[in-house]
């Protein structure tokens, strides 16, 4: 017997809202419809598949880098006319250092923005998708990091979505060892202080080279990629961590290919280098364990002992519980989850599927208020848009206060209702609804029937009756839009 409820729930919290037709198809076993989309692998989206390689993302920054360097001995008359007229110096070469960073790198940016997005919005496959946003929040690497702002597109097609329905311990690999987490969280200017680099002058004096020990890397890994706060580690293993981690760098673009015109062709990911002039000698205690000196198998070994600690187990249950049952999971939810975690060494699939089969994730709906983000899909899927012009999606979300690809920090962005409820951001979701509503509006458009498509029944029947009563198309589809069971998953 189909199961609508179950559908409608499966479409909206492990998914991104359905498109029209999808429920019934889903109707027929709405668990085993997400269970069978974490295959071992899956190949790329196209729109992402049509990104550059990751390699090109790194010689992007490299390239507008040099040209800044370049430029800097050419700006004698400008900084005396800034004198002339009272303009100061520093607010002349910020603006004019902001300006031209924005504009090199906003066409590469809104491609990537626009292709997650329509990645999600045309997929057959969302609740993969879901899981891939999930991931790529959890190993946050955002653009706001100026040297990092091409990255994180590559970073969660190289380091995320291979592995979503693998091993843990591999995505915390890969996470770690990719340029763009290297760059973001600076280990590839953290540098031992016994290290032979440490004696290099050369080395140690030139600008963006190893500078000393840097503990960034090492306290988000322990805090929020696997152990997290309360998890049993203390200052000591942030400061062994980050010595294991030193000469864990990157392959920097040579000056030839900066000023040449050559995209790069090798995904980012195949840039990680170990620099053992940079890596602090002997063995190191983490968490009460020691690692004998063995070049990036050091630090390897450490990761893979951090992704089977209990507490890793806890700390990413409680994460998905979140994400997928309620800001505050229920904690027989969450203990279920840590020990298919635990007992699986850390498979995302079956961790997966001991999330769907948690009683608590079916049972109550619309617990979770919707990030800007998978608000705006959820719409888009329910609309059946199939494209979206250059930019657009990028501009609705962060009107709604949520940048794509730029977490405001290395925790990424909430889980929880309360970071997105304010009045002014609830009031930018219904601007959004109005202005999409106007724009997708068409006389033969049943909004009434979108909204059946979308939530089935659990669409209610105070929404219903208000979108069938709207004096248009538009108000039909902005009071669906808004409605509190549409904003909800």
């Amino acid at each position: 017997m189909p199961d609508m409820v179950g559908a409608a729930i499966a479409a909206n919290r492990f998914g991104f809202g359905a498109r029209p037709g999808e429920l019934r198809a889903i109707s027929r076993d709405p668990r085993n419809w997400v269970k069978a989309q974490f295959a071992a692998a899956a190949p790329l989206p196209a729109p992402v598949a049509a990104l550059p390689p990751g390699e090109d993302d790194v010689l992007a920054f490299g390239r507008w880098l040099a040209a800044r360097r370049m430029r800097n001995g050419g700006g004698d008359a400008m900084m005396r006319r800034a004198e002339r007229e009272g303009v100061d110096d520093e607010d002349l070469r910020a603006l004019s250092v902001e300006d031209d960073f924005i504009r090199t790198f906003r066409a590469r940016g809104v491609a990537a923005i626009d292709a997650r997005l329509m990645a999600a919005v045309l997929s057959e496959t969302p609740a993969r998708e879901r899981a891939v946003h999930f991931w790529s929040n959890h190993f946050t690497v955002s653009a706001l990091k100026p040297a990092a702002v091409a990255l994180p597109p590559s970073f969660e097609r190289e380091a995320i979505r291979p592995h979503v329905a693998g091993s843990f311990a591999a995505m915390l690999r890969a996470s770690t060892q990719h340029p763009g987490m290297l760059v973001y969280l600076d280990n590839w200017l953290s540098i031992g202080p016994n290290a032979p680099a440490a004696r290099m002058p050369r080395l140690r004096n030139r600008p963006n080279r190893p500078t000393g020990l840097n503990e960034n890397l090492a306290r988000e890994i322990l805090e929020l990629h696997t152990l997290g706060v309360g998890g049993g580690y203390a200052q000591a293993d942030v400061q062994a961590l980050a010595a294991i981690l030193t000469g864990w760098t990157l392959e920097r673009p040579p000056l030839a290919m900066i000023v040449g015109d050559q995209p790069g062709r090798r995904p980012a990911s195949a840039l990680f280098r170990f620099l053992s002039a940079a890596h602090e000698p002997g063995a190191h205690a983490l968490l009460g364990r020691s690692y004998a000196q063995a070049g990036a198998a050091q630090g390897e070994r450490a990761l893979d002992d951090l992704a089977a600690h209990p507490a890793t187990a806890r700390f990413i249950a409680t994460k998905l519980a979140r994400h997928y049952i309620a800001d505050d999971p229920p904690p027989a939810a969450t203990a279920r989850i840590a020990q298919a975690f635990a007992r699986s060494n850390g498979d995302l699939r079956t961790t997966m599927e001991a999330v769907v089969e948690c009683e608590e994730t079916w049972a109550e709906p619309f617990q979770k208020f919707k990030r800007p983000e998978e608000y705006a899909i959820s719409a888009l899927r329910a609309a059946n848009v199939r494209e979206l012009p250059a930019g657009a999606g990028a501009l609705a979300v962060g009107a709604m206060g949520q940048r794509i690809y730029a977490a405001p920090g290395p925790d990424g962005w909430s889980d929880r209702a309360e970071a997105w409820l304010s009045a002014d951001l609830v009031w930018k979701r219904v601007e959004f609804a109005q202005t999409f509503a106007a724009r997708l509006a068409r006389a033969d458009i049943d909004p009434a029937a979108i909204g059946e498509a979308a939530l089935g029944p659990l669409l209610s029947d105070e929404t219903r009756r208000a979108v069938v009563r709207a004096e248009s198309p538009a108000q039909g589809l902005a009071i669906l839009f808004a409605a509190p069971e549409f904003q909800r998953r």
